[in-house]
């Protein structure tokens, strides 16, 4: 980069940063380098051939109209180089440089036709928050403020995965998208759920309250790196395209179903089930199996998030399972629990808590997790909103003692 334009990128960089930006001749401040303030740092007047150089570029750029000099000593050492308003643009053409407001309409026009007639919702909230930064703001992503690649290749991979049918494996996902295996893992998949965790609510509400890896929060998304493990235990039989899987073989261990597998199963026979519980907490699951369940009992592991072929198994079971059924859902006594049981009720809405309640909270309370204000004047302001109607006795124990209760405390 030569002196001139340093020194009208410089400028501009000012000038980006002032209010003539978005409110043109709204301010009568002038944008400038101050010598004495070092906001031209590469101007070094004490080296002659420097300070010489610099002195050059400037007057240029001055006979051009394109800035204003005032000197410390005339034609010698500079004082200040003031940026002339009302040539604006050809700085920007003279310095190699884009006016954000173009740039700001080229993104969104980018983003607005390249996502037009998408039904992912957090993906139109993306869409429509970029856009209104950019034409309101001239504001763009900082990902693509220099150029578009990773822009395009967002946009391509929000395009195809709007378009899936189902769930796919996140090299499948990469090779549809760009004919390249690993490509989505290497170049696409940081930003690409960085957007999902600010946009999509219930990814959000996932990752507050549980720690998961970045394949785990493309999981929820339906875009696995692996096939994901299904245990369940109970006298049951498992209608599949090519045969029968008699589940109550296995009992009172159970089995683990590939979520490939769930797209192929045609249906389940629950006659001999009069109850489905469904554990969040695998350390649980697997000693109830030992100690409590019931011959008539299907007992599910739920495993803390619905990724969408896990909530595709949970509605098989709906459909299967008779009025009769009785369902229930344990998992921890906090936000997370209450958050869950809600999500498992929109898929079975006859489940119901288990050991939940507000009399497990006093129980347990001695070796309770122990929660900062912020958590729980957060569940206050929930529960006077009116969230979580199921557990307003456990949540007022909760406030009560400050302490959340994790199922694993059960076992001790």
């Amino acid at each position: 980069m030569n002196e001139i334009q340093v020194i009208l990128n410089r400028l501009l960089d000012k000038y980006e940063n002032s209010k003539h930006l978005l409110e043109p001749n709204a301010s009568n401040r002038r944008v400038m380098l101050r010598i004495n303030k070092k906001e031209l740092p590469e101007y070094d007047y004490e080296d002659a051939l420097v300070r010489d150089a610099y002195n050059t570029a400037a007057l240029e750029l001055e006979r051009s109209s394109l800035v204003r000099l005032e000197w410390a000593r005339e034609q010698s050492v500079l004082s200040a180089v003031i940026l002339n308003l009302d040539q604006v643009m050809r700085c920007y053409e003279r310095g190699n440089r884009t006016h954000p407001k173009i740039r700001a309409e080229h993104v969104a026009s980018l983003v607005s036709d390249g996502l037009a007639n998408i039904s992912v919702l957090w993906i139109n909230a993306w869409r429509d928050a970029v856009c209104e930064d950019a034409r309101s703001l001239m504001r763009v992503p900082a990902f693509c403020e220099e150029n578009d690649r990773l822009l395009q290749d967002l946009i391509l991979s929000f395009r195809r995965y709007a378009e899936l049918p189902g769930s796919v494996t996140m090299r499948s996902f990469s090779s549809q998208c760009f004919h390249d295996t690993k490509y989505f893992e290497r170049n696409v998949r940081k930003t690409f759920l960085r957007i999902a965790r600010k946009y999509c609510a219930e990814l959000a509400a996932v990752c507050e309250e549980s720690d998961l890896s970045e394949r785990d929060e493309l999981a929820f998304l339906g875009i696995y790196a692996r096939p994901e493990l299904y245990e369940l235990s109970g006298d049951c039989d498992i209608q599949t395209m090519h045969g029968i899987i008699r589940v109550g073989a296995a009992e009172p261990y159970g089995l683990a179903l590939p979520s490939t597998l769930v797209d192929d199963i045609t249906g389940f026979d629950l006659s001999r089930i009069r109850l489905i519980t469904f554990l969040e907490n695998k350390t649980n699951y697997d000693t109830y199996l030992l100690t409590e369940k019931r011959l008539d009992e299907l007992v599910v592991y739920h495993g803390g998030f619905l990724s969408p072929q896990k909530k595709k198994l949970f509605s098989k079971f709906a459909i299967a399972a008779a009025e009769t059924v009785e369902m229930r859902f344990w998992a921890d006594i906090d936000l997370g629990g209450f958050r869950m049981f809600e999500q498992l009720q929109r898929i079975l809405p006859r489940v119901k808590p288990m050991r939940m309640g507000g009399r497990f909270v006093e129980q347990y309370h001695q070796n309770g997790l122990m929660r900062s204000t912020e958590y729980l004047a957060k569940l206050k302001r929930d529960m006077l909103a009116g969230s979580y109607p199921l557990f307003l006795d456990a949540i007022r124990e909760i406030l009560k003692y400050g302490v959340t209760i994790e199922q694993e405390t059960f076992l001790d």
